[in-house]
């Protein structure tokens, strides 16, 4: 037995001194806890989106309630997904399309009327309207087909890896306004 442990010994090589790696790793976790610490007890707390005048917020909501009643009345939708429509029915849903966009292009319009406080809380609101605008742009697009009678899907622009509408979402929960979530799919509306 001790002729195998003397012979191991004569195989293993020495070991050799990394300190600066344990250093490193040292220094890389110090880093790490420190990033930690800020990020859960100095960081700013209010999210990217959100809007600090609670006023704006608030008319915003009752604005978007308002537009979504009148959305509502547009259709009767129980009739529910139509695989194959007729001529008549796509130009009947682009009408009644037409008018929704209608009503949203003029609630954001109200929303961009709604006088904010900070250059901050101006800037957030012109993003959300940017984008709120493309959402609007893709409807209007949308309604094109359907006018020249292509069953074609609705297409949302892509933005940031992903439909544009979950940058308006995201924006939307940030600032407790539910009522302003662009509606759903094409396919039923609401």
């Amino acid at each position: 037995m001790t002729a195998l442990l003397e012979r191991l010994d004569e195989t293993t090589p020495p070991p050799r001194s990394h300190r600066w790696v344990r250093w490193l790793l040292l220094v890389a976790c110090a880093l790490l806890l420190m990033m930690w610490a800020y990020a859960f007890l100095w960081a700013p707390k209010e999210g990217v989106y959100r809007v600090e005048d609670a006023h704006w917020r608030d008319t915003a909501q009752q604005i978007c309630v308002d537009a979504n009643a009148r959305r509502v009345q547009l259709g009767d939708m129980v009739g529910g997904y139509i695989a194959h429509p007729t001529q008549a029915q796509m130009l009947e849903r682009a009408d009644i399309v037409t008018k929704a966009t209608d009503i949203l292009d003029k609630m954001l319009n109200d929303i961009q009327a709604i006088p904010v406080p900070t250059e901050r809380d101006q800037s957030i609101v012109d993003t959300f309207l940017k984008y709120y605008r493309i959402i609007i742009h893709d409807r209007r697009n949308y309604i094109q087909s359907l006018r020249e009678l292509k069953l074609e899907p609705y297409m949302e622009t892509a933005e940031a890896g992903g439909p544009v509408t979950n940058i308006v979402t995201d924006f939307t929960s940030g600032n407790n306004i539910k009522a302003c979530v662009p509606p759903g799919e094409l396919g039923g509306d609401l």
